[in-house]
């Protein structure tokens, strides 16, 4: 009997994936805090309003 393969991802039709590591360093961390500080103000206008 023949065995079948089973195929997984975007590998098994031929394309390469490359994980970058290169942000990693920024995980858990706010890369640009006074946009962050703006779309709070923005969802507490929204709050009281």
């Amino acid at each position: 009997m023949k065995k079948t393969k089973k195929m997984k991802g975007a590998e098994a039709i031929g394309v390469k994936v490359k994980v970058s590591k290169s942000l990693e360093k920024f995980s858990g961390k706010v890369l640009f805090p006074e946009k962050l500080e703006k779309a709070n103000k923005i969802i507490g206008k929204l709050k009281m309003g």
